[in-house]
């Protein structure tokens, strides 16, 4: 049985986007403030840390950006898998590919192409991402399998040998950090505005959101991707190729996850670090549900998420908050964008009045 979570993130329409994006940062705050408060015996230090110090100068705001770039990307393919009806759970697994891979390219490549290192990092990134995310899509596509329970076998799989590689035989041993060497500066993507850690990033996931968004609402092909989402068996009857779009988007998914790996090591990471990806692959799936599913709120629903990480972290610092904090109050903010709740059943239970016990 597909979990209702799932679900609405597949079937949330155009008109409700905005409601919810609204709920999402309205949650958010009221969230932040009570664990602020609640949790910290700085309240006030908390609230300046969430509130004020991610927005208090231009590169503390352009960081911000940057960071929810890599997450945009798998959020974005999430929704392109969920909305064919492959609810492919790998994507942890996938950028972790991707980030090793791009890793090994601009390190070993460099020699070889100098510069050219950087697209030959994120060509290897793209492709790693999508030959993890191959091992699923074609399970599904010849034997019929589940994506939701093959991929994420297989992402778990990945992320445990991707682990033993970094800790063992890639990593640099010159140092304490459990991490693959360091990228030449010129491998890496420039910054556009030092000392802010801004990249290309941003730039590439708008234009993938509007490719997408232009993509689903104005092509045949993407017609057909969402009502095989809906209806395969009336995708086929359609003349839709049924055959490719029970594969094809899930191997789409995985390349963005790849380039999302393959964007984090060329940007603020420089390398490859074991355990970088972090849960993007579920926080990915998160940002989709307040994204309504919709490409163009992307985004914004990302950059929301990276407020609560840099928040949190920032808040962690400078007063006692938790540091897991971020990561509960995005649950929670899941949970809220989430909810359905049956108004009939909420009116019915209101209209009803306490029965009298008999004297």
């Amino acid at each position: 049985m597909i979990s209702p979570v799932l679900r609405t993130v597949k079937d949330t329409g155009a008109s409700s986007t905005p409601k919810r994006l609204a709920i999402a940062v309205a949650t958010a705050a009221a969230l932040a403030a009570l664990a602020a408060a609640a949790l910290s015996g700085e309240p006030s230090t908390a609230l300046r840390a969430f509130f004020v110090a991610p927005f208090s100068n231009a590169s503390s705001i352009l960081n911000m950006v940057e960071l929810s770039a890599p997450l945009a990307l798998c959020a974005l393919g999430v929704i392109v898998t969920f909305r064919a009806g492959h609810y492919s759970l790998g994507g942890e697994g996938q950028a972790y590919a991707g980030s090793i891979a791009a890793a090994a390219a601009g390190y070993y490549g460099y020699a070889a192409l100098g510069p050219g290192a950087t697209l030959a990092a994120v060509v290897a990134g793209v492709l790693a991402g999508a030959a993890v995310a191959a091992l699923p899509a074609m399970g599904r596509r010849f034997a019929g399998a589940e994506v939701l329970l093959t991929s994420i076998l297989v992402s778990q799989g990945f992320i445990f040998v991707i682990d033993w590689a970094i800790g063992g035989p890639l990593r640099d041993r010159s140092g304490n950090l459990i991490a693959m060497p360091a990228l030449e500066t010129e491998a890496l993507l420039a910054r556009l505005e030092p000392p802010s850690t801004l990249t290309v990033a941003p730039f590439v996931v708008l234009i993938l959101c509007v490719a997408a968004s232009f993509y689903f609402e104005r092509t045949r092909s993407g017609a057909a991707h969402d009502l095989y989402g809906r209806n395969p068996r009336f995708a086929e009857l359609q003349g839709y190729d049924v055959e490719r779009l029970s594969w094809a988007p899930v191997v789409a998914s995985g390349m963005l996850h790849g380039l999302a790996g393959a964007l984090m090591v060329l940007g603020a990471k420089g390398t490859a670090i074991r355990g970088m990806s972090g849960g993007i692959g579920w926080s990915a799936i998160g940002a989709a549900l307040v994204a309504g599913s919709r490409p163009s709120a992307v985004p914004l629903a990302a950059l929301l998420f990276a407020w609560l990480d840099s928040g949190a972290r920032q808040a962690a610092v400078l007063s006692d908050l938790p540091p897991d904090a971020g990561m509960a109050i995005k649950a929670l903010v899941i949970l809220v964008v989430s909810s359905r709740p049956s108004w009939t059943a909420v009116k019915a239970f209101m209209r009803r009045t306490p029965t009298r016990r008999a004297k």
